[in-house]
């Protein structure tokens, strides 16, 4: 089968895959967990607990904090000690709720045994619903409530592919992988309800041609499982081959226009770890608790390297020691991968849904170049997937441009580090042209919320003279 990629841009960094024969360990549970109620994209959670309160593991702790939010279950079985704030990787004051861990009796209707369930409910109603209360997010990075993504507004375009991202192009990350080589079947089941939520598209199951073992056994699973229109796709390996404008670009070979949804275009993506997470949500009723954390790092031998599945609200100061501790050589340490993970500035911060890696890089590796002027040389501009300028993004940020800055785009910056990666001057263009985007996002809010008030302005006014 004819190997796909996306046509605009994108680099060839090293694979770096240490990780990627280490099979999926279960992290035991540590005395106590710190859960987040921001670990979702949207509106933080709500509690719905009190301290004092025994909870059981699976059980609603948070309920969501808008339209697009997602519910929040116990890790574990324990007593809620205190709903305070508490530091997150950047540092910044996130509410939690501390459990003091007893044990890990489930609540009940959870199913947690190994059994294969194949059969898919007719009940499309049904299977969304379950998809929402078990808090199920897009595990791919963005952590978009998965319950909305799969339920496109009225009037939008009808769902015509449906490609789970296995690409996993992210140096050094292996947990999507192994997940794969794990359990194939789980992820298929998964594909397969989504699909039918969708109204039957097409299903392609996308993964880079660096991991052909994976490729196999995914056709095999595909084979006894014998679901219809579902085709697993190779791709080429290039990054940031799992963004979902370029997955779209490289599968359909269609364009996701600015500011829009990949449904415009007939299109949904989802990452292979969130259809797992839909399979059990589904077919066990299992709410999102773990993830697949891979602790890795050019730093580490190989016997140190680990794919962990673990629970939300874990700290990541415990798993570092549970892993064997924090490298000597280790200069940086990154939640993610290296081009688009955060530096992480709290190592008591703990783990959320969405969480992939736990990364140490060595000096050498971290080290930026001596920064110069740009020459104009234009490689950010070739490697750049979105089509975007970031040396001319970078020259508007400087001046305070705000307006030539949305002219430019810059709204439609993806953060994957292409440009940065790809400058010989060593001009920091991520850092510079993240904030610009900050900028210009914060301005179109701000104007869509003024907007929106002087509608609804303009409505109050009117209903007088119509009574």
């Amino acid at each position: 089968m004819k190997r796909m990629t996306f046509s605009i841009g994108g680099v060839h960094p090293q694979d770096c895959k240490l990780a990627k024969d280490r099979p999926i360990e279960v992290l035991p549970l540590p005395k106590t967990l710190w859960v987040s109620m921001a670990q979702h994209l949207g509106a933080p959670a709500k509690p719905v607990v009190a301290v004092g309160d025994r909870v059981l593991t699976g059980q609603v702790i948070a309920e969501p904090g808008g339209f697009i939010s997602a519910f929040v279950h116990s890790p574990a079985t324990g007593t809620v000690k205190s709903i305070a704030p508490r530091a997150d990787l950047a540092g910044r004051p996130v509410p939690h709720i501390e459990i003091e861990v007893e044990g890990d009796e489930w609540a009940p209707g959870i199913d947690t045994t190994p059994d294969l369930v194949t059969a898919i409910p007719d009940d499309r109603q049904m299977m969304l619903d379950r998809i929402k209360n078990c808090g199920v997010v897009g595990l791919g990075g963005a952590t978009f409530p998965t319950h909305v993504k799969l339920n496109p507004a009225p009037g939008s375009p009808a769902a015509e592919a449906l490609l789970i991202n296995g690409s996993e192009c992210e140096p050094f990350l292996t947990s999507d992988y192994r997940l794969m080589l794990e359990s194939p079947k789980q992820i298929l089941v998964g594909a397969a309800i989504m699909q039918k939520i969708l109204g039957g598209p097409h299903c392609y199951i996308c993964i880079e041609d660096n991991k052909p073992q994976a490729i196999k056994i995914m056709r095999e699973a595909l084979a006894e499982l014998g679901f219809a229109g579902m085709t697993v796709q190779p791709l080429l390996k290039k990054y940031p081959q799992g963004g979902e404008k370029q997955l779209i670009q490289a599968v359909m070979r269609r364009e996701v226009g600015s500011g829009a949804l990949p449904i415009s275009v007939g299109a949904v993506v989802q990452n292979v770890t969130t259809a797992f997470a839909v399979y059990e949500a589904v077919q066990k009723n299992k709410p999102l608790l773990t993830n697949i954390l891979t602790v890795t790092g050019d730093c580490l031998p190989v016997e140190a390297q680990h794919n962990y599945l673990f629970r939300i609200g874990m700290p990541l100061s415990y798993i570092a020691q549970y892993a064997g501790g924090i490298p000597e050589g280790a200069a940086k340490i990154v939640s993610g991968g290296p081009m688009m993970g955060r530096a992480v500035a709290n190592l008591e911060a703990t783990t959320v849904k969405g969480s992939s890696a736990l990364l140490y890089l060595s000096e050498p590796t971290t080290r930026r170049w001596t920064k110069t002027a740009c020459i104009r040389c234009g490689r950010c501009s070739e490697a750049c997937p979105m089509g975007l300028e970031p040396f001319l993004l970078n020259r508007l940020y400087k001046a305070g441009l705000t307006d030539e800055l949305e002219k430019n785009a810059v709204q439609d910056c993806i953060e994957c580090g292409c440009c940065l990666f790809s400058c010989p001057a060593g001009i920091p263009l991520l850092d510079n042209v993240r904030q610009a985007k900050l900028q210009v996002m914060g301005i179109m809010r701000g104007r869509a919320a003024a907007a929106k008030a002087a509608a609804e302005a303009a409505k109050a006014a009117e209903t007088p003279k119509q009574q």
